[in-house]
């Protein structure tokens, strides 16, 4: 019975294959919220930001990886020492739904999703019910949105997402004559 449940909850096998536009990193520029209540000041000090960072990576296989950064950033723009949350989804991704009034979606199946405390180690948590869907807008080309929806509701969001910017590679600058 373990191992028919086990088979139960893989996503079904598909000949689904991913489009070369969609594999690879996307990112969404940080958001980010002054955090200027009385409590806020005494906590972090004046001029604190929460920053949200995400983060997906979509492979040429249909897995993929979600991943939203949660922290607060001091006036001098440091991390906070105990802020930093991360949620971290992985899926499969489905071929594309196209239905009549609705914006065309990649479907998707969450292998696994936790929530951990990177200060803490030994503070990570399962997000059982946590969803993902990613969306093709309409008219927009090299974007793509996603709804990331939280078990408990709070800290769900959209957000439009673009190819991440190549990373180059590090040079040393030569030491001065």
């Amino acid at each position: 019975a373990p191992q028919l449940a086990a088979e139960e909850d893989r996503a079904p096998p598909t000949d689904f294959v991913v489009p070369g536009w969609l594999a690879g990193r996307w990112t969404a520029p940080p958001f980010e919220i002054a955090l200027t209540s009385d409590f806020h000041r005494s906590v972090y000090g004046p001029n604190a930001r929460s920053v949200r960072r995400v983060t997906l990576t979509i492979r040429p296989s249909g897995d993929g990886t979600f991943t939203v950064t949660n922290s607060v950033r001091d006036r001098s723009g440091k991390t906070v020492p105990g802020t930093r949350q991360i949620d971290e989804v992985t899926f499969t991704i489905g071929a594309l739904n196209r239905e009549p009034g609705y914006q065309p979606r990649y479907p998707t199946h969450v292998v696994k999703a936790e929530r951990r405390y990177p200060d803490d180690p030994q503070s990570t948590f399962p997000l059982d019910g946590a969803k993902l869907e990613l969306f093709v807008p309409e008219g927009k080309t090299g974007a793509l949105e996603v709804r990331f929806d939280t078990p408990e509701g709070r800290g769900s969001f959209w957000d439009t997402l673009r190819p991440a910017a190549a990373e180059s590679p590090h040079r040393r600058l030569a030491p001065a004559a």
